[in-house]
């Protein structure tokens, strides 16, 4: 019998325990030695291929060994003042301030003018600082950095979709992150990001600050065996059976891109079949397909038909290595390689199309594997 209230392991917006985690046993392993030995790290991933769940993961081990871990996203930040805003509540929320730490940190920040107020969405409280000038704010990221460190407690913390940093009006972000980085002993950093063309620009650019300063970790793709037993051995805990063919044909669909292989199996597991066979797979993609309808239009009403006809063509094809070549200009009728070249920047930057670089071919791939699917399909 399907267990029917049983809790979906097929986890898609959080992280619960290593039991509802896949693998990323090398890349959890080399995270904590280099966090353990006080080595900065910088880690590139696509997008949703898993990077915020493998640092919770990561997190998950640290705690154990009484490590304080901090993270934030930073990925909806437009200036200094934001990310100096994000830092600070993360430390706020960390430290209760009523006592300890969290009472020292809120007596450093007074001058600062804390003002606390509710979120609207989580119900949580949040901390801004009452800071206009942007001389202030190049001074207090220094402060709030040295007083965790000042505290000698071992602390982590990991920020999210770094590269945004590059976007502030701010030009002298990077060079004031490492000049107060390099002097911290007892705080170190993750520092990971989804566009892999910025974020070589912040480390491996010998002309930038923080070049030399990290280990770098780029994150793949799940062995496909590995990803293939996790998934059948959560389906026959629950008492649900999934062929071998229907397992290679998710992993297929998905291009074992984490985040839709885990919602694909996240909605099969909420249907409760007791025999998951292909028929079903494809009957549950269909579903996801037609939710998101509104959204995929909204897509191709929002970019040029230049830019349309060049994101079907690579859906397509599911990648692209010669973009520019006569042969895809020509079965797909896209013109000429000025017009793809100007449609594929646009593509790039509105985060439609990934160019992955980490392969001994590069190749360009739709980011969305669920908008790739409803393409094709219409």
């Amino acid at each position: 019998m399907v267990y029917q209230n049983a809790m979906n392991p097929f986890l898609i917006n959080n992280y619960e325990q290593p039991t509802y985690f896949c693998d990323r046993e090398s890349e959890t392993k080399l995270l904590l030695q280099n966090i353990l030995n006080r080595n900065n790290i910088a880690f590139f991933a696509q997008r949703r291929m898993g990077k915020s769940a493998l640092i919770m993961h990561t997190f998950y081990h640290l705690k154990k060994k009484n490590i304080t871990t901090i993270y934030i996203d930073i990925y909806a930040t437009q200036s200094l003042k934001d990310f100096t805003n994000q830092l600070a509540n993360a430390i706020y929320n960390i430290f209760p301030s009523e006592q300890g730490i969290g009472k020292r940190f809120w007596n450093a920040i007074k001058l600062l003018r804390p003002i606390i107020s509710i979120d609207s969405i989580s119900g949580e409280p949040e901390l801004s600082l009452d800071i206009t000038q942007p001389r202030q704010f190049e001074k207090t990221i220094p402060q709030l950095l040295q007083f965790l460190d000042q505290q000698k407690i071992k602390t982590v913390i990991a920020i999210d979709e770094f590269q945004q940093i590059l976007n502030y009006k701010e030009k002298n972000v990077e060079a004031l992150l490492r000049t107060v980085i390099q002097t911290l002993k007892h705080v170190s950093f993750v520092f990971c990001g989804s566009n892999q063309k910025m974020m070589h620009e912040i480390f491996n650019s010998s002309k930038r600050p923080f070049y030399a300063s990290t280990k770098n970790l780029n994150l793949t793709k799940i062995d496909e065996g590995i990803y293939s037993n996790f998934i059948t051995s959560h389906f026959k805990k629950n008492k649900m059976k999934c062929t071998p063919e229907a397992i290679q044909l998710i992993l297929d669909l998905t291009h074992r891109h984490t985040y839709y292989t885990q919602r694909l199996c996240h909605e099969i597991f909420e249907e409760k079949k007791k025999l998951v066979n292909d028929d079903v797979v494809l009957k549950i993609l269909n579903k996801i397909l037609i939710e998101h309808d509104n959204t995929y239009y909204q897509f191709r009403n929002l970019i040029t038909s230049l830019q349309w006809n060049l994101l079907k063509a690579i859906a397509i094809e599911e990648n692209v290595t010669q973009i520019f070549s006569q042969k895809f200009l020509q079965t797909h009728q896209l013109g000429s390689a000025a017009n793809v070249k100007r449609g594929i920047k646009a593509l790039l930057d509105k985060e439609l199309v990934y160019y992955d670089t980490s392969k001994p071919v590069a190749h360009y791939e739709l980011n969305d594997k669920f908008l790739m699917h409803w393409i094709k399909n219409k």
